[in-house]
């Protein structure tokens, strides 16, 4: 005689991923005044197991023991929903449903395929070349990190986890210090709370501007310094005399040697950025069609860069 089972079943919906513990914290729906309980599962690519956790939601969350296997899991959406069915008994239930990281790689990789350029390597290099000023450490990795704002969002796939919708988003990103403009790919909630971030980065996709848009670019620098003046002005309030040079701060009580070196050190980038843009100009010198017009472009910026070494 088969043995009977009784399946309790219990309804259970995600609280947060505790990604450094590769955890999800799963709530259990108790009865108005008892204590909450709260399960934990793996995140990852192994057995997605089911255990009790200790001091959550927001304590440690350590596991504690396994799901019974009699246990029937009734995962819900935010709302209690039941969205589908899971547990700890395999012959019931032979796969547990994917990840949130799966569900997004999957998405991913559907999307990827068309999107070549797409790559981890490099953007840092790339972003820092776009400065005109020597950058410190420090300054490196604000330039590289902090200036920059999310321009527009596009999205370019969806998919559902857990009764939710997410998607595959195109963000374009532009630098507030420099004309830099990139794109960054992401998985996230298509409907996001206020200060919610995405739920996975993919990649960059950036690309070096023609050597047409740098020499302009450049000369549009060289001319904007040769022009500018280093603004000195009084802070009444702190009795400090404060320097800036378009639009920068360069310091306080600074001396006459100081106020020129701060301008000389910004023309130096200027000169260092156009030899390495004129370099790379006559790699391409065999090429008619890329180095059309830009001949009266450098003969310009060559005039500039005289009148700056006088």
């Amino acid at each position: 005689m088969e043995e009977k089972r009784d399946n309790k079943e219990i309804r259970v919906r995600l609280h947060h991923i505790d990604r450094g513990n590769c955890t999800e914290v799963w709530e259990v729906q108790t009865e108005k005044g008892k204590p909450r309980r709260y399960l934990g599962r793996d995140d990852g690519y192994g057995p997605k197991e089911w255990y009790t956790l200790c001091d959550a939601p927001y304590g440690y969350c350590e596991r504690d023991c396994h799901v019974r296997e009699d246990l029937t899991l009734i995962v819900c959406d935010k709302d209690w929903n039941g969205v589908l069915r899971d547990g700890t008994d395999r012959e019931r239930f032979p796969e547990s449903f994917p990840s949130l990281d799966e569900a997004c790689n999957e998405a991913w990789s559907k999307v990827v395929k068309v999107l070549p350029h797409v790559t981890h390597k490099g953007f840092g290099q790339w972003i820092t070349k776009q400065s005109f000023l020597p950058l410190s450490q420090t300054e490196e990795l604000n330039w590289r990190d902090s200036y920059y704002e999310e321009e527009a969002s596009e999205i370019l796939s969806r998919f559902t986890w857990i009764g939710e919708e997410y998607a595959i988003f195109k963000v374009t990103q532009r630098h507030t210090k420099c004309d830099a403009q990139w794109y960054e790919y992401y998985a996230g909630k298509t409907n996001r709370q206020e200060h919610e971030w995405y739920t996975r980065f993919f990649g960059y996709e950036y690309h070096d501007r023609h050597i047409s848009d740098v020499l302009r670019t450049l000369g549009r620098r060289c001319d904007d310094i040769i022009r500018t003046a280093v603004e000195t002005r009084t802070d009444h309030y702190y009795g400090r005399t404060v320097s800036c040079f378009m639009d920068e701060f360069i310091g306080y009580d600074l001396s006459h040697e100081q106020v020129r070196d701060a301008k000389e050190c910004r023309l130096r980038k200027a000169r260092e950025d156009y030899d390495e843009a004129n370099a790379y100009y006559y790699k391409l010198k065999e090429n008619e069609e890329s180095i059309r017009g830009i001949e009266l472009m450098l003969h310009c910026i060559r005039q500039q860069i005289r009148k700056m070494k006088r």
